[in-house]
């Protein structure tokens, strides 16, 4: 039953959560048409125009279709919203093991954020610098902390502080809309032994030639990271027994 003064979330929203994670984890399949309108009323115990607006809802994260006649149906994974913070939430677990999601994910900021940190050495501001080596100087901090949360935290505020110093509105506008999905790659790979404490040198030589004003190293000082990462996520899932008993590898996020 949909209760919407538990969480402080309109009954519509929270029914939107509970089938939207039934579509992601393949409850309700790709092309499935979804049940009449009296069946999921009285399955998900909500009136018929709560379950209209958490419709109205899934069809803006493109998870459904609604046809006049025809009623809604599931819509393939290629079209929904992989950067929607809902979506992403709803099913945190699911995408953290999906590994086309994840390693899309990194091309993706493979493509995006070497271009930000080569804007950044072009026209960061003093104070964005002073930003970004605060940011810095926070995840060496959390290297000693047991806050595996705090150190997440911070090193997402590292990467974002990259983005905004580009003065780019079209990359700070991608950087803040990749963020939720970036949440859920560094929480699968905070989960290798050494993996944030390991990557600390790469993040201070971006910041470093960031400062430096020098935007071909930036761009290759992220590229470095990033290429880390991606190698990083893929071994979450090729996981190698040599290695993983012989000590902490390379890491990356």
């Amino acid at each position: 039953m949909v209760k919407a003064d538990k969480n402080w979330e309109s009954g519509s929203s929270l029914v939107a959560r509970q089938i939207g994670s039934d579509i992601i984890t393949g409850v309700y399949s790709e092309g499935e048409k979804l049940p009449l309108e009296a069946q999921l009323s009285e399955k998900y115990e909500v009136s018929r125009n709560t379950l209209r607006e958490a419709m109205r809802l899934l069809a803006a994260k493109n998870l459904v279709e609604i046809a006049p006649r025809r009623g809604t149906s599931v819509l393939s994974r290629e079209q929904w919203n992989v950067l929607d913070r809902d979506l992403l939430e709803w099913s945190a677990d699911h995408f953290m093991h999906d590994r086309r999601f994840m390693e899309e994910l990194v091309r993706a900021r493979c493509m995006v954020e070497p271009a930000a940190a080569k804007e950044a050495a072009r026209g960061a501001t003093d104070a964005q610098i002073a930003t970004l080596w605060d940011s810095y100087t926070n995840m060496v901090a959390q290297a000693e902390a047991v806050d595996t949360s705090a150190s997440l935290e911070a090193d997402l505020a590292f990467h974002i502080a990259v983005s905004e110093a580009s003065n780019n509105r079209f990359i700070k506008s991608i950087g803040r809309s990749i963020i939720h999905a970036m949440r859920l790659n560094f929480r699968a790979l905070f989960t290798v032994p050494y993996n944030f404490v390991g990557n600390l040198e790469n993040h201070r030589l971006v910041a470093e030639k960031i400062a430096a004003r020098d935007p071909l190293a930036a761009e290759a000082a992220m590229l470095r990271l990033l290429n880390q990462s991606e190698g990083d996520t893929i071994r979450l899932f090729e996981p190698d027994p040599i290695t993983s008993t012989e000590g902490p590898s390379s890491t990356n996020d």
